[in-house]
């Protein structure tokens, strides 16, 4: 019974058959992923890791029609995802109350380098899985923020019979596209695999449009039964223009004296504005078994990225500037843009040995990875004003938009022209290079004991090479982790855990001396369960988390790091082929986030920017069988994102909204219909806002499809 790249076979034989795909980086049927190595990077069973792991399957992000990764984590807790609407430049998260902003994001194992604007976005098309693990991980993967890792895994080569999926795609604004996943074997030791897609689509925002390009080609060559090389490669090219509306918090939050700015207002100049990245990488996963006991896996990616990016956005309105204005209707704007390189190597070695002492089953994990980023960007200095050639003036009305044909840029501060020869050039230079052990210990296949420890040396240089100014930023830090499992045969399994992160401040204090890094730890505890009358996993946590030595700035500029924050919560988490034809997917977050020190004494006791305290989604998906309506399928969602503040003294609220989704799909031998809903009842709300700016969410989007499997 074969299984095609995206499922579309409607009969009970397909939910049952599936042990052989039942693997960590293999695609699983159903919604209930049960081996994860992100957590532990061996193939330890979900149920017996002592922390909180969740993952995204290939059958959810298809029912569920996702377009982002962002949106493919919307019913996974304690993540924030999207908050800022969809963003074609990067996905955002924020996990257990910690913004992930261009950290914590790895696929295949090995970490999709980021910094600023130069941010790798994966198609989810191409992604066989999503896996979460929530808290700090810096004892398996060296510095990361505290809130988590979030891992993708690649679709790769499946040696079994050929097989093949195509689908077309036509959704609101416009939306096409046309995808294609393609594998089998070339001889019984040989196997490929091709994704690709081509996709053009507008947005929310008039006159805002994206195109994509993607291939993922991939070989998996078996030298013998005990070794495998896994080539996969990338290419995607994004042609389009930003997103991302940088909206006046008066006028989308709350009312100005002239009403709301309408959501399909573009800030910018749609004709003017372009947001061009083309990413390619290329890497492998290699792995080889000495004997039963010892077993070396190694996986390596090198990852270029090239953007060209201008986007304008509110600066705030004239009237507030200090202009003249008596329509008090106009908004100054202000410009990014930001052109350039970045290249990105990582290589995770591992060796993994099997052994007894005694009563004790031992897996001892020994590993030693090494990382650089590098990037060679062009951006504006000092900031910059949008003014109209034709006209002279700097204002733009968003209630009554209109675009000239001829921007000029101005300097906000000296009002003189601004051209590209005044673009100062940046290096960034970023090492990593950890050693790490964890032994994982199981005592009469009940009794879970896991112990880590790793030390790592970090450098990181910035370059301004149009003003000679140089920063170098080095630490060396040792982590640590602990958990404990006991697994009850009635399938109750509670855990314990402590774990530790750090994070590199890329600064230095006022006597040029290295900023020390972000620190933290988790205290968790939790209760898994895995029924045995059918196919689920359910989870509860309690967790506290703390970051310390966060970055400010005296009234002198000079650093100072005294921040410090502290999250509390609880998670639930349920997932679940209840039957041949229902899945479930639910889960509930309440926190309680606090700045327990900060500069400002204001802000001490208050909520974090943009964290919500309370999240919570719930998603069933029902198939039909054996009566006139088999091969009909709908799915119905919702997703509650509780109130956020603009900034850390809690004096602007974002209101909290709830957002429903809906999908109905009927398959027929091996051909699909499906329609899919995000935002069901096209409300209206704001995302979140950020200081001055806002930004709205997003609108009812549509997406029809029209596919094949065999």
């Amino acid at each position: 019974n074969s299984v095609s790249a995206n499922t579309n076979e409607n009969s009970e034989q397909e939910v049952v058959v599936t042990a052989e795909f039942s693997n960590p980086k293999g695609p699983e049927n159903g919604y209930v992923g049960e081996n994860s190595m992100t957590a532990t990077k061996t193939d330890m069973p979900i149920s017996k890791t002592p922390r909180a792991v969740s993952v995204v399957t290939r059958e959810q992000m298809d029912d569920r029609a996702s377009v982002s990764v962002a949106d493919a984590l919307q019913y996974t807790p304690s993540i924030q995802a999207n908050f800022y609407g969809e963003d074609n430049k990067q996905d955002w998260f924020v996990i257990r109350g910690f913004n992930q902003a261009n950290n914590g994001l790895y696929q295949d194992g090995t970490r999709l380098d980021s910094a600023g604007f130069y941010t790798y976005q994966a198609d989810t098309f191409g992604l066989e899985r999503v896996e979460i693990l929530r808290g700090p991980a810096s004892v398996l993967y060296g510095q990361n923020p505290p809130g988590g890792v979030i891992n993708l895994i690649s679709k790769r080569p499946q040696h079994r019979e050929s097989f093949g999926f195509v689908s077309v795609e036509y959704g609101s604004n416009d939306r096409k596209q046309l995808s294609l996943d393609l594998g089998g074997e070339i001889t019984d030791d040989v196997a490929w695999r091709l994704v690709a897609l081509g996709r053009q689509n507008g947005t929310d925002v008039d006159n805002i449009e994206a195109e994509r390009i993607y291939l993922a080609p991939s070989v998996s060559v078996n030298f013998s039964d005990n070794t495998n090389l896994t080539v996969l490669a990338s290419y995607q090219k994004d042609d389009s223009d930003p997103y991302l509306q940088f909206l006046p918090m008066e006028g989308s939050l709350t009312e100005h004296e002239n009403g709301f700015i309408s959501d399909d207002v573009a800030i910018g100049n749609p004709d003017y504005e372009k947001f061009e990245r083309t990413q390619a990488a290329l890497g492998y996963e290699f792995s080889h078994k000495f004997n039963e006991s010892v077993q070396f896996a190694q996986s390596v990616r090198y990852s270029q990225l090239d953007i060209d990016l201008k986007q304008m956005y509110a600066i705030g309105y004239a009237h507030d500037l200090g202009q003249t204005d008596p329509t008090e209707a106009n908004i100054l704007r202000g410009l990014t843009s930001e052109k350039g390189k970045s290249k990105s190597f990582s290589a995770d070695n591992r060796l993994i040995y099997n052994f007894n002492t005694g009563e004790l089953e031992h897996t001892l994990l020994s590993g030693i990875d090494y990382r650089w980023l590098d990037i060679k960007g062009q951006s504006f200095g000092d900031s910059v004003l949008i003014a109209d050639g034709n006209t002279g003036s700097i204002f733009f009305n968003p209630y009554d938009p209109s675009y000239t044909d001829n921007v000029v840029l101005l300097n906000l501060t000296t009002g003189l022209l601004v051209t590209d020869a005044d673009r100062e050039t940046t290096t960034s230079e970023r090492h990593q290079l950890g050693g790490y052990l964890q032994d994982q210990m199981i005592f009469n296949d009940a009794l879970a004991v896991t112990l880590g420890v790793r030390f790592d040396d970090t450098k990181s240089t910035y370059e301004n090479k149009s003003t000679n100014k140089k920063q170098v930023v080095s630490n060396q830090e040792w982590t640590k982790s602990a958990g404990v499992a006991y697994i009850f045969e009635n399938g109750l399994t509670p855990y314990i855990n402590y774990a530790e992160h750090f994070q590199p401040v890329l600064k230095l204090d006022k006597n040029d001396n290295s900023a020390k890094p972000e620190r933290g730890n988790q205290f968790e505890v939790g209760l898994k369960y895995l029924p045995a009358s059918f196919d689920g996993s359910f989870n509860a946590a309690l967790f506290q988390i703390n970051k310390k030595n966060m970055a400010t700035t005296d009234a002198a500029g000079d650093l100072l790091q005294i921040g410090e924050v502290e999250n509390t919560g609880i998670e639930l988490e349920a997932v679940a082929n209840i039957t041949s034809g229902l899945s479930l997917v639910a889960n509930a977050t309440f926190m309680d986030t606090e700045i327990i020190k900060d500069i400002n004494s204001a802000n001490v006791g208050n909520r974090p920017a943009q964290v919500a305290n309370t999240l919570g989604s719930v998603w069933a998906n029902y198939r039909f069988f054996g009566s006139s309506l088999e091969g009909l399928a709908i799915g119905v969602g919702g997703r509650y994102v509780g109130e956020t503040y603009a900034g850390n003294i809690e004096t602007t609220k974002v209101p909290d909204f709830a957002l429903m989704d809906a999908t109905v799909s009927y398959t027929i031998n091996n051909m699909k219909i499906q329609v899919a809903a995000k935002n069901l009842m096209d409300k209206e709300y704001v995302s979140t806002c950020a200081s001055a700016n806002c930004y709205y969410g997003n609108r009812r989007n549509v997406i029809a499809s029209l596919s094949y499997a065999w």
